[in-house]
């Protein structure tokens, strides 16, 4: 793994913006942000804005965020449905 240090900046946007030097090869990066300063927060409010809280389940319904796997085939029907296909070719 190598390392690359660089500047960037953070837009309104919530957008990360870089400049690469040439030669950056394309692919998956990791990216680690340090803060020169916190913009005016206290330590409390940062780690307020990065905490994550988990819903609750019924606040995950009313999202509707439910129901992802619905309409998705299980494995074993799948094989199934490829073996009575692949039987019937060869007949």
């Amino acid at each position: 793994m190598s390392i690359l240090e660089l500047h960037g900046r953070i837009t309104k946007e919530g957008r990360l913006e870089v400049d690469l030097p040439p030669g950056v090869p394309p692919g998956e990066a990791r990216v680690t942000i340090e803060f020169s300063s916190i913009g005016g927060w206290s330590e409390q409010e940062l780690a307020d804005a990065l905490k994550i809280e988990p819903l609750r389940g019924a606040e995950i319904l009313a999202a509707g965020l439910a129901g992802g796997w619905e309409g998705v085939e299980r494995g074993a029907d799948w094989v199934a449905r490829r073996r009575r296909a692949r039987r019937e070719r060869r007949r």
